[in-house]
């Protein structure tokens, strides 16, 4: 059972970029450098045609050095009309949490974001990976 419909690419708007140049300390220990990437998914709402999500990367350094990001995305998704009786929220949540795959158009989108972004620095280019990333 599928409530989303995975066959129709779903329509992504940016809700909000927010970059913050942190710079480079003088002596670094690239031993001890760890990139962080954390993703969020919020169901924020649902009717009989549609699944309204929003989507969080967050991409940072510990320790904190270079750069913190922050993309929020909105994201629509159609839904399948098969499966009507048995919409709920904790059914449409279970369902992005179990499948991930769901989100790989949500995922590529935001990793061309936040590559095309620290691009323009010349110190460190940021490609991160097309996969949701739990928090640890």
């Amino acid at each position: 059972m599928s409530f989303i419909n995975v066959a129709r690419y779903p329509k992504i708007n940016l809700i909000n970029i927010d970059f913050n140049y942190l710079g480079l300390e003088d002596e670094i220990d690239q031993k001890n450098i760890d990139l962080k990437i954390t993703d969020e998914v919020i169901v924020k709402d649902y009717d009989e045609n549609f699944v309204y999500l929003t989507f969080i990367r967050k991409v940072f350094f510990n320790p904190e050095m270079f750069y913190n990001i922050l993309v929020e995305l909105n994201v629509i998704y159609e839904l399948n009309e098969d499966f009507a009786d048995d919409l709920n929220m904790d059914n449409l949540e279970k369902e992005i949490e179990e499948d991930r795959v769901i989100l790989a158009p949500v995922l590529e989108k935001v990793s061309l974001l936040i590559g095309n972004i620290t691009n323009i620095d010349d110190d460190l280019t940021i490609i991160t990976p097309p996969f949701f990333q739990k928090d640890e």
